[in-house]
Parts: C-alpha cells; structure tokens; sequence
C-alpha cells in the first residue's frame, strides 16, 4: 500500500430514521448534531484526508447542518435511499474513485454512529498495515463484537460496487472476502454505539458514562 494515495471517510446519511422520533442524525448531543460529531470524529484521526457524507432522507436538514459546520465535507445525494443502504454506499464509493484518483483507504461508517474516538481510524490503519496486502479490510471490535467504522483497504475498494441488498450488502461483501478480514480489538465501547431509537441513547450514557 502506497503512502502518497488518499484516505477517505464515507458516512453514511441517507436512512429514513424511521424508529426513532425526528432524524436522528439531527439529534444533539455534547451540543451538536451527531452527523456532525461524526465527521469531526473523521477529520481529527489524523489519517482521513477527506470525508463524504451520502445523504437521502431529511437531505436538506442534513446538508444545511452540515454547511453550518464549516467542516471540509463533500456531500452525495443518492436518489433511491429507500432501496437500501447498499445503493448509498455504491453511490459513494463510486464519487469516492471519480473524485479521487488513488484511493489507498476507505473508511465507511454509518451517520448515527457518532462515538468513534478518532483514534479508531489510527488504529485500524496501523494495524492494517502490519500485515503488508493480507488483510484488506479491518474491522474495530469491543469484547469480541464487531463495530465501526469498517476499513477497507485499496486492493477490494472497488468490488464495493458490486454489492447489492439480494447479496445482504457490505455484510456480503465482508463474508466474501473473509479470508481479508482483520479484527481489531479497541478496548473501547464507542466502536459499537449507535441510535435506532431513543432509547438507545441512555446505553450511549451508560456504556460512556457520559
């Protein structure tokens, strides 16, 4: 894997919300909206050089807090989020390798899961890299179960594209390409968090104590 390509964050802010009252994505906590604590948690890892965020549902809400942020992001519509989560990702994935043009990294996260300490990101790529080309994707775990964000390295970055919902998407894809899978043990609960419904904030509270 090359030094000089571009690390890129994919978050993933097209769901329709549908369990939880509002958009979640919108929801503040530590005093902003969790699409937005998630790119900060992108940008300050030190080792994602860009982040794009492909929205669907609430497009305008998200995209208008997401300006008023004033974070370096560059947002994709993807028409047809109600087909899926796959079709965000293609979308994205597909901006990811017009827009730049050696992709070494790709790190795909969903929008609600905001409490990724950035230096997962280090981690996953440290780790990835020991392993010289072996293991292409790296996954943060905590106690054993597998979390986020998911790091996939530039040898399978573009059989992104084929992954579909009939062939139960990234999960289909990760099981695919098992023998590339590298789990990464963080010690850190963050990796697992994320909001279906309201509810699961007070497991944010109690898993954090924050």
């Amino acid at each position: 894997m090359s030094s000089s390509g571009s690390r890129v964050a994919l978050i993933l802010a097209a769901g329709e919300s549908k369990r939880f009252h509002g958009n979640k994505l919108l929801y503040k906590h530590w005093n902003k909206p969790l699409i937005v604590q998630n790119v900060e948690n992108a940008l300050q890892s030190g080792v994602v050089d860009s982040v794009v965020v492909v929205t669907g549902h609430g497009r305008e809400e998200v995209e208008r807090v997401l300006a008023e942020s004033n974070l370096p992001v560059t947002v994709v519509f993807n028409e047809q989020y109600r087909l899926g989560m796959s079709l965000s990702i293609k979308k994205g994935v597909e901006y990811v390798l017009q827009r730049f043009s050696n992709v070494e990294a790709l790190y795909i996260n969903p929008g609600d899961c905001a409490w990724i300490h950035p230096a997962i990101y280090l981690l996953l790529m440290v780790k990835a890299q020991d392993y010289r080309g072996a293991r292409l994707i790296a996954i943060p775990t905590y106690r054993g179960r597998r979390g986020h964000p998911i790091l996939v390295l530039e040898g399978l970055i573009s059989d992104l594209l084929n992954i579909s919902e009939e062939t139960r998407g990234l999960k289909g894809f990760i099981e695919k390409h098992s023998d590339k899978v590298l789990l990464v043990e963080t010690n850190y609960p963050g990796v697992l968090l994320d909001v279906d419904e309201v509810l699961d904030l007070l497991r944010v509270k109690e898993m954090l104590h924050v």
